[in-house]
């Protein structure tokens, strides 16, 4: 096969298996959200996301067949070749050993030897004599190579065509259990529409909590701006005392530079504050899935995880805030310099404000609510200026 080819399957092999692991963490997700038997708009989005995953992964495996396919063609045409050469080398290994058997039977060989004039003659004939000998090892060896070829590329082509019975069998599971998603989808919907005026006021109460939350997480960030502002002043003016010079207009110590300057040069490649998750709603302003008439405004990112998922800090810094909001949770806010990160949506708390952390700390465990949803809310900030977190993080 060539190389290109075998390239090209493995990556559609590497994408089929990254969705199956993220299918098999959204499945699990949805598991947990449906013990209770209670229809929540958490379970659409996340049957939602179960249902697009499989989609996905119904194209992949569509895409991996097609290619087992052509790989299916290469490797028959390739068989056939190596039959053909093998054939080849049969039929002239036949004449070769034909001609040796004549030659032997009528002493032929030796005669040529013996009817030589003088003795360098006689070897020179030998030799010539020991050269077919060795041609037709050769050939007999080659035949034996070739023989393996054919043998190797049949094995080939038979793990390929059951490779091939595999996908289209798994390909086949996928599109029973979409199906009987979609059906889920549509009987969740129903129990849904049934409580929309509830659900309304729910998401209202929220949207509220979250408004706290955030003005609370801003609060905080402007007062530890300000705290590191006076730190600063206190530290010019020392120096100044000391070396008569004048004070410096910048606001930030030498420590939060340095910080700084490593937070800013680790864009796009910090680590997820959850090992396990994803995404279920981006940075930004959207509108409602199921409520059009509600915009949401999310200053971070939600990412939906497993119950009791341990939280841990992206980067070096040291914790500004512990703040608790009604709904929300706890919030932890970490200072990396001109630069924030906020973990909302937590319980146990296992650091203190003030205390120094570094990359990968753990800060405590992802709060479940009553809907036993577990969202870690996850913000960067710089200065007062909101970022939009996924640009920050490792890609998945």
């Amino acid at each position: 096969m060539p190389l290109d080819a075998q390239t090209s399957r493995k990556a559609l092999e590497a994408k089929r298996k990254r969705v199956q692991r993220e299918l098999a963490q959204s499945q699990r997700i949805l598991k947990s959200t449906t013990n209770k038997k209670k229809a929540t708009l958490h379970q659409l989005s996340t049957l939602k996301r179960v249902i697009k995953q499989r989609k996905e992964l119904i194209i992949s495996l569509e895409k991996e067949i097609i290619a087992t396919e052509e790989e299916i063609v290469r490797q028959h045409e390739q068989l056939i070749l190596l039959q053909k050469e093998l054939n080849k080398v049969k039929v002239q290994l036949n004449e070769t050993v034909k001609k040796a058997y004549k030659s032997r039977k009528t002493g032929r060989e030796l005669a040529f030897v013996f009817s030589s004039k003088n003795i360098k003659q006689a070897l020179r004939r030998w030799k010539y004599l020991r050269k077919v000998s060795d041609y037709r090892r050769f050939q007999i060896a080659e035949l034996k190579d070739q023989q393996t070829k054919v043998q190797n590329a049949i094995n080939a082509l038979n793990r390929i065509r059951k490779e091939k019975s595999a996908l289209l069998l798994s390909q086949e599971r996928e599109r029973k259990k979409l199906e009987n998603d979609e059906k889920s989808k549509s009987r969740l919907v129903k129990k849904l529409s049934k409580k929309e005026s509830s659900l309304n006021s729910q998401i209202k109460q929220k949207q509220r909590q979250m408004a706290k939350l955030n003005a609370a997480i801003k609060a905080a960030i402007k007062r530890e701006i300000e705290a590191e502002r006076r730190r600063r002043e206190r530290e010019a003016a020392r120096r100044a005392r000391a070396k008569k010079e004048g004070k410096s207009t910048s606001n930030r110590t030498p420590e939060a530079v340095k910080l700084s300057s490593a937070f800013e040069r680790n864009k796009g490649g910090l680590p997820w504050p959850v090992k396990r998750g994803f995404v279920s709603q981006t940075f930004g302003v959207h509108k409602h899935p199921e409520f059009r008439n509600i915009t949401l405004q999310n200053n971070g990112v939600d990412i939906t995880t497993n119950k009791g998922e341990s939280v841990y800090s992206v980067f070096n810094g040291s914790v500004s805030a512990i703040l608790s909001i009604p709904g929300q949770g706890d919030a932890v806010l970490v200072n990396h310099g001109d630069f924030f990160t906020v973990y909302s949506r937590m319980k146990s708390i296992q650091v203190r404000k003030g205390q120094k952390i570094k990359t990968g700390q753990k800060l405590g465990s992802v709060m479940t609510d009553e809907e036993d949803k577990s969202i870690l809310q996850f913000q960067v900030w710089q200065g007062q200026e909101k970022q939009d977190p996924q640009k920050w993080l490792k890609g998945r």
